[in-house]
């Protein structure tokens, strides 16, 4: 097929590995046959409910192969996925479906205490027609509220053949998704993504980035509605022949425990999670000789840190890090085998090949190597602009079409990209720029400290100062005066936090980042 869409690659794939498991989690284990024959079902019910190609079909849910087998059926059927974050409630769930036209939505009952269904129900929703849960049976087609299980069995469903017709009319061209950024700065903008460029993102990913082979296990501890999840988790892998692990919820024994219950050899893991498992008394004990590739990244990723991987898992793992955003389909760059622990540990690596990447001026004009500014990327996977927002759009690119990221960073000799901070959070001490990263690169090697977030709050003298907030390792009982002191000794005067706040764990978003604008409501 010239210019395939998702759902053909995957049949492929799927007929290549048909006997071999594709996905196994608590409530199921599925060979890539048993997979496209339950993305079929689903796909066939979508179509018999009237679902064209280009319709937007959201999924709230966590991590689980019931997730998958719903969103490779939207594909299968032409649909356009919109996945939502599980940390999100009821009226910003509303808003991020009612942007996107979705006609139906599939979730899961609830998480944790918090019911999505009623949550859904409380909203003004007319254009939703169906609400699909996940892991239950009963309801009927005929009701708004049913089950994943109930629309698969429906005797509504389209014939095999319109399917086929459907899969067969589906192209590279057609839209593949809308992903809704985090809305930190305001109210989300939803990502488009056509198929072609998904395609393209999975096959750099699996290329340069994994090195896929089919006998690896992959365990997806990223939620499924961002890109390290979705794209660059269970949707590369299906497309290589992986099986997939889904990780619901985290729990550092656990996680060591599935490690080697399932002898998973790809971990993606946040630095939140990466610290848990350092600190976790069964590290030593577990049997982690199946993994050969850690990755770690979303958010700054302390060089102690990266060097106490390095020396807990040992040579024969693969540490990695990287950047990239929902914009790029997530990646722009990454740390490549035979990396230095240095190189590894203080940049996220080298552009993708099919990238261009340069650091550019307030008037985006290039800035030499070493000299620090915007971080610019171009490139075939790059997203085209924001749902319904020219505007929005049209203030993301330069003129010659590089999109710009918002962060702030540098470009060595040998190529490779340190980010220094988001643009937004740089602040302004006596006239000096801080970046806040840079901060908490230098805190997070204190004796005593496990996570560190600095931000800029306003001073009469200076204009505005640093305020660390710490989390402190179990057991250690460090003080304000002993933070500030330690920080005068390590940096330059401008960049010593002036104040220091302890603080039990730091606000995170679903994939590991600190929510810089809770800190700022606390302060």
């Amino acid at each position: 097929m010239h210019n395939p869409s998702l759902y053909y690659r995957f049949q492929q794939s799927a007929a290549v590995h048909a006997d071999r498991i594709a996905i196994r989690d608590k409530e199921a284990e599925l060979s890539y046959r048993a997979l496209e024959a339950a993305s079929r079902e689903v796909a066939t019910a979508l179509i018999g409910l009237g679902i064209e190609r280009g319709d937007r079909i959201g999924i709230w849910g966590v991590n689980s192969a019931d997730w998958v087998v719903a969103a490779l059926g939207i594909q299968a059927a032409g649909g356009v996925l919109i996945p939502v974050g599980t940390r999100l409630r009821g009226r910003e769930v509303a808003d991020i479906l009612i942007d996107a036209k979705a006609r139906l939505v599939f979730t899961d009952r609830g998480f944790g205490d918090y019911d999505f269904v009623a949550a859904l129900e409380a909203q003004s929703l007319p254009q939703v027609k169906h609400l699909v849960v996940f892991g239950e049976t009963g309801g009927t087609v005929g009701e708004r509220v049913l089950s994943l299980a109930a629309l698969r069995a429906w005797d509504g469903r389209a014939e095999a053949s319109a399917l086929d017709r459907r899969i067969a009319e589906g192209s590279g061209e057609d839209l593949a998704d809308i992903i809704f950024t985090s809305g930190t700065t305001g109210r989300p903008k939803g990502v488009l993504m056509t198929q072609q460029q998904s395609l393209i993102a999975c096959d750099v990913q699996a290329a340069e980035i994994i090195g896929f082979t089919p006998d690896d296990v992959f365990a997806v501890t990223f939620p499924f509605a961002h890109n390290a999840g979705y794209r660059a988790g269970w949707q590369v892998s299906l497309l290589q022949g992986v099986r997939i692990i889904p990780v619901s919820s985290f729990d550092p024994g656990d996680l060591l425990r599935m490690v080697e219950r399932e002898r998973v050899t790809v971990l993606p893991i946040a630095p939140v999670i990466s610290q848990a498992l350092l600190d976790h008394p069964d590290l030593a004990r577990t049997d982690l000789t199946s993994l050969r590739l850690i990755s770690t990244g979303g958010t700054t990723v302390p060089v102690r840190l990266i060097e106490d991987m390095l020396r807990a898992f040992g040579p024969r793992v693969l540490v990695q890090t990287g950047y990239g955003l929902t914009e790029t389909a997530g990646s722009v760059t990454t740390t490549r085998p035979g990396d230095s622990p240095k190189v590894v540990a203080e940049t996220v690596g080298q552009a993708l090949s099919n990238l261009e990447m340069k650091i550019i001026g307030p008037d985006h004009a290039t800035l030499p190597t070493g000299e620090r500014g915007e971080v610019a990327v171009r490139g075939p996977q790059v997203t085209t602009g924001y749902l319904d927002n020219p505007e929005a759009s049209a203030r993301a690119f330069t003129a010659d079409g590089f999109l710009l990221t918002g962060d702030a960073g540098w470009v060595d000799e040998q190529g490779n990209l340190h980010i220094t901070d988001r643009i937004k959070d740089m602040y302004l001490v006596g006239g000096f720029n801080c970046y806040p990263a840079e901060i908490e690169r230098v805190l997070g090697t204190m004796p005593g400290i496990a996570q560190v977030a600095v931000i800029g709050v306003d001073d009469a003298r200076l204009g505005q100062v640093g305020r660390a907030f710490v989390v402190q390792h179990p057991g250690v009982a460090l003080t304000e005066a002993e933070v500030i002191a330690w920080s005068r000794n390590e940096m330059a005067n401008y960049k010593v936090p002036r104040s220091v706040h302890f603080v039990p764990a730091l606000p995170m978003n679903a994939t590991g980042k600190v929510v810089k604008a809770q800190l700022h409501a606390l302060a």
